[in-house]
């Protein structure tokens, strides 16, 4: 009679040890993970983890598919877990291929394509007007009015998303896409919001709201003009609607066990009208980690990761008071001679610089490419916008950049 298989977790995750640490967060079962990530991370994990398997190209897929026919085939795996946003499908049509439990392709499939997301949540929330007709977005364009988004169904981080004010532009946009990855939206005018919480079994678990400072293009101004966000008051007008629009969102999609999400809208600063941009079924980018992990008292990501792996101990409602935001200062065109830190002000709780000065920059090329960032925390939102515009003030002075 052939020996048992052993039982273990996988984890595809290309997020660095220091950022994210696995053997910390799971160390109920760490001797039985079994890690699937880069060559650069994988040196941190070893030792943290029972095992560490180093792809040689992280985003081939038919090599991840070749490691996880294997690991399923030696071991029994109880738990495939993934988080980022390119691991979602691809995870999810592993755990289908090789009946393991959790979240198959069609569930990864509605909160990573834009155009099936809007399809899910029509008649829970308003939806901007569109199309995905490549044909139709000419005739489209004309009935609705200058300007159009336009954007590719599955993509993260702004990237190819587009603001059109004439025919000849639609047209070059739209030709710009493959015809399947494509969608022509109206254009929303208001403010950006985000509410970043949990949800399981179709229920919201907890929300937070945030307000966006600017909004995720600013990145396309190629200026140096920094992103920010800050979450909201319990008593602002805007907090109740958000989260609303929240639980209708989540009840509209597939029910699912313990997940994060990211939820996009437009709000109209006249009327409070609330307006669908996007969701996605895991943490948002930037710092929404820290500043989320600030308002419910645990890392959600750790929370997320060890729900997967079958260890479930949700984060209760965010407390009533106080309230975190967060900058990301993107590069402009140009060479960046030097960066001082020093100028950091002691009261910033998280500064984080992502480049090596001397480097030489075209811009950024999405919403959360960025030189340096400041996470700030505040008693209400009021102060943490203050602190906020005091951390863009100063980063214009922090850089210098060759004449």
């Amino acid at each position: 009679m052939p020996e048992p298989r052993p039982e273990v977790v996988v984890v595809v995750h290309r997020i660095p040890t220091e950022v994210t640490p696995l053997g910390r967060w799971l160390a109920e079962l760490a001797d039985r993970v079994v890690l699937v990530t880069t060559e650069e991370c994988a040196t941190g994990y070893r030792g943290t983890v029972g095992e560490v398997v180093a792809l040689r190209d992280y985003a081939d897929t038919a090599e991840l598919d070749a490691v996880l026919a294997e690991l399923c085939t030696r071991y029994r795996v109880t738990a495939l877990v993934s988080g980022t946003e390119d691991d979602l499908v691809r995870v999810a049509a592993a755990r289908e291929r090789w009946a393991v439990p959790g979240p198959g392709v069609a569930e990864a499939q509605v909160v990573t394509d834009k155009l099936l997301m809007k399809q899910a949540v029509a008649g829970a929330v308003a939806l901007p007007r569109y199309t995905a007709d490549p044909g139709q977005a000419l005739a489209f364009a004309a009935g609705v009015g200058y300007p159009v988004v336009v954007k590719p169904r599955r993509s993260w981080g702004s990237r190819g998303v587009q603001v059109v004010r004439t025919p000849d532009e639609l047209s070059a946009a739209v030709a710009s896409h493959q015809a399947d990855d494509l969608l022509v939206e109206e254009f929303v005018a208001g403010e950006v919001c985000h509410v970043d919480g949990f949800a399981a079994g179709g229920q919201l678990l907890s929300a937070v709201p945030s307000r966006y400072l600017n909004d995720c293009l600013t990145f396309q101004h190629q200026d140096g003009t920094p992103l920010g966000s800050v979450q909201l008051d319990a008593d602002d007008p805007a907090h109740a609607a958000l989260c609303a629009a929240a639980a209708a969102v989540v009840a509209a999609l597939p029910a699912g066990p313990l997940t994060p999400f990211h939820l996009e809208l437009f709000r109209d600063r006249a009327t409070g009208a609330v307006v669908f941009c996007e969701v996605a079924g895991r943490l948002g980018g930037g710092h929404i980690m820290e500043t989320l992990a600030d308002r419910l008292g645990r890392n959600p990501v750790e929370v997320w990761y060890r729900a997967q792996a079958g260890l479930v101990d949700p984060p209760g409602p965010p407390p009533a008071t106080g309230s975190a935001g967060f900058l990301l200062v993107p590069p402009r065109v140009g060479t960046l001679l030097a960066v001082d830190t020093a100028a950091v002000p002691g009261w910033v709780v998280g500064f984080t610089l992502n480049v090596t000065a001397p480097a030489t920059f075209g811009g950024a090329g999405a919403s959360t490419d960025s030189l340096f960032d400041f996470v700030v925390r505040g008693a209400d939102s009021a102060d943490v916008t203050r602190q906020l515009a005091e951390c863009s003030r100063l980063a214009g002075s922090m850089t210098r950049w060759a004449a």
